[in-house]
């Protein structure tokens, strides 16, 4: 399964929701789906725990989190949070190419060998965690999430791929992003959330 395939099948979908891709893939994300409600942070380990904080602040709207499977393996004291507090609204798509392969070199993860992060999530008391490996099978466990209550934390098992190197960048500088995202949200909750500096 290509992670690509998988985004691509994803953006129809996108109407009001708030995405938040980690490092890897946000570049393809966002050639994909210039949605205002992306927040691309541009870091590697953070976009669960913010998926997370947004989905609690923001219970009436749905939260959708791009994972890979390095991210996570860097910030595992999110699966414990996550599974205490199980947010209705959030939705966790884990890419697992079961390597690190954002930089010029690839590495193994632990995912290589006998971790697994669906089992890890639902052992962290993550009340529906599990593994596709095939693209309609992403599609159905899709489908679900984004119609059905959650949370839905759900690892795609996906080929490595190096598009993401040769990946277009953004024309929007990350901080550009930010303000534009929080702008969306500033309209569309129809609230203040920076007033500015001054």
């Amino acid at each position: 399964m290509n992670r690509n395939d998988c985004l691509e099948a994803l953006v129809p979908h996108i109407s009001d929701q708030l995405v938040v891709p980690s490092v890897s893939g946000q570049w393809i994300w966002g050639q994909l789906c210039k949605h205002e409600g992306n927040l691309l942070l541009g870091s590697m380990g953070n976009a669960l725990g913010v998926g997370l904080g947004m989905a609690l602040g923001l219970p009436h709207r749905k939260v959708i989190v791009l994972e890979s499977d390095g991210s996570v393996l860097l910030s595992l004291f999110n699966l414990p949070t996550l599974g205490s507090l199980n947010p209705e609204n959030l939705v966790v798509f884990v890419f697992d190419n079961e390597a690190y392969s954002g930089s010029r070199i690839s590495r193994p993860t632990a995912t290589a060998g006998k971790a697994d992060l669906a089992a890890m999530a639902r052992d962290a008391g993550v009340s529906y965690a599990v593994t596709v490996r095939e693209l309609e099978a992403f599609k159905a466990e899709m489908l679900s999430a984004i119609k059905e209550k959650g949370p839905r934390f759900i690892v795609a098992k996906v080929e490595e791929t190096l598009e993401h190197r040769k990946a277009q960048r953004s024309d929007m500088d990350l901080t550009e992003n930010k303000y534009r995202f929080v702008r969306y949200i500033e309209k569309t909750e129809g609230k203040p959330v920076f007033s500015g500096r001054g």
